[in-house]
């Protein structure tokens, strides 16, 4: 393989490493924080600040929604990740989804406490994940 091949070879994989590179880039993300107490009474925290989902009774479930928007002036991928504590008592309406310019879309996230048994907070993360669709 000649000179001139190896350095057009070289280009194009720069090239290409630059172009997924800039998809796999973030446009937006945003964390908020999740948390809901497991207790003997319901009870309800709208905080606006956080997804709190306040009190919760054994083996039951609450509920809350956030509207996700797109403000890109291009169609956008939205991702959800959950950590912490509640990522394996939380559940999320939709995921991996694409919104077009100006659309937004209601998520609901509902926490359930099932297989929990000890009365206190338990906390964690959302991720809201925007990239280029």
């Amino acid at each position: 393989m000649g000179r001139r091949n190896k350095i057009i070879i070289t280009i194009l994989i720069i090239c290409l490493t630059i172009l997924v590179i800039s998809f796999n880039i973030p446009l937006d993300k945003e964390i908020i924080p999740v948390r809901f107490t497991l207790g003997e009474r319901t009870g309800f925290d709208l905080s606006p600040n956080e997804l709190s989902f306040g009190k919760i009774e054994v083996n039951q479930s609450a509920t809350r929604n956030i509207m996700v928007e797109n403000k890109f002036k291009t169609p956008i991928k939205i991702y959800i990740k959950s950590s912490g504590e509640i990522s394996k008592n939380i559940i999320v309406s939709e995921n991996n989804f694409i919104l077009n310019i100006q659309e937004s879309k209601n998520i609901t996230f509902s926490i359930y406490t099932k297989g929990l048994t000890e009365f206190r907070e338990y906390n964690g993360e959302i991720e809201i994940i925007s990239k280029k669709a």
